[in-house]
Order: C-alpha cells, then structure tokens, then sequence
C-alpha cells in the first residue's frame, strides 16, 4: 500500500525526485555534524511542521464534549505525531526514547510565527483561539498593525515575530550545543529560515530584482522602498493535515504487523494505540471501551490458542466475528475520521483557487499559492538551494561559536536573511547561475495558469490519497473480517467451541458481547 506523497519543504519527506527540510540539512554534514546530530535536528525541525496540526480550528478544549473527528485534544494530537516519530526516527527513538519523546511542551501548538505565515483570520471560527489553549498566539484581524508593510524596509512587520522565535531558538540551542536538546532547538530555528524561501516570495522577487521582471510577484506595488513588499501567505492547513492523515492511513489499514500481533501478549502495534488515541476522542465511549477488551481478550487469548494448536489469526477471525460486531463498527469509526480530515483538507485547498493577489491589493496570498514545496513547482529547486546556502552559513557561524571563535554570532547571521531581496547581494551569484539555466521554468513562474495548475496538482494530489485510503481500509476490512477460512476440523471446531465458551464468561467477553447487544439495539 503506497500512496502518493510529494516531496516537499514539509513533515517527513525524503525523496531523491525533490528538496525537504531533511534533504537540505544534510548540507550540516559539510560542517562536522555526524548523520545522528543530524537526525537530531531533523527531529526539531520536523516537530515545527507537525505542530501545525495542533490547530486552535481543530484543538478540543478541555472542557468541550469529545466530538472525534471534528476536534481532538491537545494531548490526542500530540499522542498521534508521537506514534510517526517513533517510526521516523527509530535509531535515535530507541537509543534515548525520553530526549525524543513527542511531548505537548516539545511540540506546541501551531503559531503563525513559527511558521512565518502571515496571521490574518478573515472570518474567526470563535472569538478568542486561547480559549481552546493559552499557547496559541490571538486571532489577527484586518486592520491590525501587524498587518503593514513597514515603508523602509519593505516587509510584512509580522514577519519580526518569526526572527524573534528562531532567534530566541538559535539561543536555546547555543546553550547546550550537540546536546539532543540543543539540536532539537538548532532544528526549530532552521525550520524558520528554510520556510522563508519556501513559504515567501523571497524567490520571485529575486528573480524581478534580476531582470526577470515578468515572474509574478504575487503581491501588488506599494509605497514602499522596494516597490514589491516581502509578503508570505495565509495558512489553510491542508498540506499538513495531509502529511497526518496519510501515514495514519498506512497505520491502520496495514496487516504486516498482524501476526506478530497475535503472537505476542501485551504486544501494542502502532495500530492498536492509533485506534485507541482515535477512539478515545469518540463521544460513544462504548467504541474505546470495546477495542480495549478486545486488546485485553487478545492477550489471554493467544497463548491458549497456540496450546491447543490453533491458527491465531483464523481464531481472532472469528472472535471479532461472533461477540464483537462493535470492533467492527469502531474500525469504521476511526477509518471515516481520517478520510473526513482529507476531505475537509480538499475543500479547503480549493477555496484559494480563482483569487489573484497579483492584480488585486485587497487580496492576500494564501500559503498553498505561495508555497514552493512542491516539486512540480517551477521555483522548488531555486528556494531549496537558496535555503542551503542560508543554512550553511548559520552552520558556519555556529561552528565557529563552539569553537570559540571571537566575534561567532549565529543569531545574528540567520537574522540577516529576513530582508528584502534588493536590500542584500548575498544570494545573486546562485540566482543568476539558475536563471541562466533554467529559463523554462522561469517562464513557467510568469504563468498564473502554471501556477494553478501546481496549486490543482496539489488538490489532485490529496484526492488520490483519499481514494486510496479509502482502497486501503476497504482490503484491510476484507482481509480480517470477511475472511474465506476454510472451517475448522472437528478437533479444532471443539477447540474454537471451548475458547469461546471461556470468552463468554470472561470480563473482557462480557464487556463486547454487552456493547454489542446495545449496539444491534439502538441500531434497529
């Protein structure tokens, strides 16, 4: 089961067709970093993305009613991007599993200024998002100052908030160089800067500012020094919704683990606690409750199995079978949240689509339109590159303040790239190098219907998922629960007979055979 993710400047992609947060850090091996510190950094990095998820439009507050899938708890959502870390970062997991540990405090909550997008809330779903968390940063309005263009410097003065954050990381980080914990914090703050060439348009003005006046700017003149202002976009959430889903999806629909399952008492495969931390956002509890006695029932009963020389899976066929029409239902409950997140994530990425912030001042560029994470995009290759160079020079600096070296300022080095692109000459060399050899694509930067259509693959992209999560959960349901066993010999049929009179007078029997009788019940 493989679905289609791009490669992009985003949570867990590495792919040799395109450029990620991780591919562009590798460029610290230059610089002394052993592959594990780099990991290390990866690791802060690809927690600045995933806490993204942690949105105040999907965070339950503690005091709301669980209502899985439309809102989940801070802790649910943590618990959920803990599951992906330990699969995604397995050496360094299993060596110091507390330093790595997906905890609320590691990975907030999402803040705009951590992602340097621009903070404007058109219509707030609520009036106030600290209700839901007192991490997250107050709604921006229209009209607030954070909203202007400072005159002198021709940038978005919201965009001090992001410098300010990877400043106060780069801080932290230089506190405890090499540690896990310094580069943890080293990764937060690269996690900024790359975002400036991916998610600005840092880039297009680059090219304007060398000649190729033609590349859409999207933003419009202003009276400003620099004419074209350093804009970035509106944050949506469908990209990163996906990058949960997706994996998710794997998780719960893949049957490599089963046997080992089945085998193991006590064993908790990543499905198990996936469905658990799912289900226990559910508001019908009886769903939790279930799926933990199966869990409970699997325990005790694998070992008896085994003794009486029963196939495991054909047994556990029939147990969910025969008491536990529930743990089907439960399965379903947590397949159909996934795909709503999806289905949600596509109707949202549509909404940019139509608006054209390069003719129209009163529109503001969205993230998907700005955003070159995308290997389709005819400008990836062009922010992935300028984003190495950025990221080799604060590696540099921060080389140089371990060995203490006068005058060693990593802060302010990574500060520096926030400007304007006419305001610094640091970046022409590799800008005019690429345009000479890419005039293709930068004809493809002046097409707004280019444009759209990377925008459209996007949407195309996050359909597919759909549709194959959907394929997915369909062969999984099929492959446990509509099995074609042949039926069991008459020693075994005796045996399945014995195990499930022992299950009917058992807790754990009890609990599924009740919560389904209530179950059938209400369904009627």
């Amino acid at each position: 089961m493989t679905l289609p993710i791009t490669c992009r400047f985003e949570a867990g992609s590495d792919n040799s067709d395109g450029h990620s947060h991780q591919t562009i850090e590798r460029i610290l091996r230059q610089f002394g970093y052993h592959d594990a510190e780099i990991d290390a950094v990866y690791f802060g990095n690809w927690l600045r993305d995933y806490s993204q998820i942690v949105d105040p439009k999907l965070v339950r507050a503690p005091d709301m009613p669980k209502a899985f899938p439309a809102f989940l708890s801070r802790k649910a959502l943590t618990d959920l991007v803990d599951v992906l870390a330990v699969k995604k970062f397995q050496d360094l997991r299993s060596g110091y599993p507390a330093a790595m540990q997906v905890t609320t405090r590691k990975l907030g909550v999402y803040r705009p200024s951590e992602h340097i997008d621009n903070p404007l809330v058109v219509t707030p779903p609520f009036p106030d998002p600290q209700t839901r968390d007192p991490d997250f940063e107050p709604w921006v309005r229209a009209g607030d100052p954070l909203l202007e263009t400072d005159p002198d410097t021709s940038m978005r003065r919201y965009l001090s908030r992001s410098v300010d954050y990877m400043a106060q990381q780069l801080r932290m980080s230089m506190t405890a160089p090499r540690s896990l914990r310094g580069l943890r914090h080293f990764g937060a703050a690269l996690h900024v800067l790359e975002d400036l060439f991916a998610h600005s348009n840092f880039v297009e003005l680059s090219l304007i500012n060398a000649g190729h006046d033609k590349v859409l700017p999207w933003t419009t003149p202003m009276d400003v020094n620099w004419d074209l202002p350093l804009v970035t976009g509106t944050f949506g959430g469908s990209d990163v919704v996906a990058s949960l889903a997706a994996p998710l999806g794997k998780i719960l629909y893949s049957t490599e683990e089963l046997t080992f399952e089945l085998t193991e008492p006590e064993y908790r495969s990543e499905r198990d606690k996936v469905m658990l931390i799912l289900l226990s956002e559910h508001p019908d509890q009886s769903y939790y409750r279930a799926f933990n006695a199966l869990l409970s029932a699997r325990d005790q009963l694998v070992s008896a199995a085994q003794t009486l020389g029963i196939d495991t899976l054909r047994f556990y066929r029939w147990v969910l079978s025969t008491p536990a029409s529930i743990v089907i239902n439960a399965y379903n409950v947590a397949a159909q949240g996934v795909l709503a997140w999806i289905g949600n994530s596509v109707a949202d990425a549509q909404t940019a689509l139509g608006n054209d912030p390069n003719t129209d001042p009163s529109i503001e560029p969205t993230h998907s339109q700005l955003s070159k994470d995308h290997a389709e995009h005819p400008l990836h290759d062009l922010a992935a590159r300028l984003a190495s160079a950025a990221v080799g020079q604060v590696a540099q600096a921060m080389l140089d303040f371990e060995q203490g070296k006068p005058g060693a300022d990593p802060v302010a080095v990574a500060s520096e790239f926030f400007c304007h692109p006419a305001a610094t000459d640091w970046h022409h060399t590799i800008v005019n190098q690429w345009a000479a050899a890419n005039p293709g694509q930068i004809e493809r930067a002046t097409l707004k219907t280019d444009l759209d259509q990377v925008h459209q693959h996007a949407i195309l992209e996050l359909q597919d998922i759909h549709r194959e999560l959907a394929l997915n959960a369909e062969q999984f349901f099929d492959y446990l629960f509509n099995s074609t066993d042949e039926l069991p010999s008459h020693f075994q049929g005796l045996a399945y007979s014995a195990l499930m009179a022992v299950v009917n007078q058992t807790n754990w029997g009890q609990v599924l055979l009740s919560l389904t009788q209530r179950s059938l019940t209400e369904t009627r």
